[in-house]
């Protein structure tokens, strides 16, 4: 339905223009399906996050974390990601896009070398951020992936 708006604006009418109405309309299809896993599911749900989410060929995996200084929390959470790929018969070869958020940008890449061997030199596309902080104080580093799935 076209409607065309007139508006009094500082004594003078001014011509606003005509618009088109559309009306919202429902995805016939349905919702997209998703197939979710949880590490650690008490505290995701507390929470209220997943930690992993499958969606036709595409896998997202949710912001990863652990404990420890730099170096160990990037080999815990490079082995939680491995983990979860792995329950979906995929490994870092699938991953296709990386964003790591850290506390401290020099010393992660004083570690990249552990990040390194993970991939195998065959790199995502990747975002490096130094933030403030991260959920908690203690942790130092969070990186989420996307894997394609074959």
């Amino acid at each position: 339905m076209k409607r065309t708006f007139i508006a009094k604006l500082f004594g003078t009418f001014l011509l606003i223009g005509t618009s088109t109405c559309v009306q919202a309309q429902s995805n016939p299809a349905g919702p997209i399906p998703k197939e979710k896993f949880n590490l650690n599911k008490p505290v995701e749900e507390e929470i209220g996050y997943t930690h992993a989410v499958k969606t036709g060929s595409i896998l997202y995996i949710s912001g990863t974390v652990a404990t420890g200084d730099m170096q160990e929390q990037i080999k815990e959470i490079m082995e939680n990601i491995k983990r979860t790929l792995a329950k979906y018969n995929a490994s870092f070869q699938n991953v296709v896009k990386e964003n790591v958020y850290t506390t401290d940008l020099d010393e992660f890449i004083k570690y990249k070398a552990i990040r390194s061997a993970y991939y195998s030199n065959d790199f995502p596309a990747a975002t490096w951020v130094e933030v403030k902080r991260l959920y908690l104080p203690q942790y130092k580093v969070e990186i989420e992936v996307t894997a394609r799935l074959l």
